[in-house]
């Protein structure tokens, strides 16, 4: 019974907080698709080393959404 009483209590405390690890994760997300989308559109750069900053840029962003899908301990 004790442990039951413990988790309810856990969950009323989770439910209570906003979530800021994703709204800072979306934010990360937005700006770097938003300095990709700068890159590729105002660049006067070579297309391939362009090609490895969008590749570079799409792994960390990935690596974030990963990172959010993480359980809740």
């Amino acid at each position: 019974m004790q442990y039951k009483r413990q988790e309810s209590t856990e969950d009323s405390t989770m439910v209570s907080h906003w979530p800021w690890k994703d709204l800072i994760g979306f934010i990360l997300c937005i700006a770097l698709t938003a300095f990709s989308l700068t890159t590729v559109l105002y660049s006067s750069y070579q297309p391939t080393f362009v090609f490895v900053i969008l590749t570079g840029l799409a792994f960390v962003q990935a690596m974030i959404q990963l990172f959010k899908l993480q359980p809740r301990q």
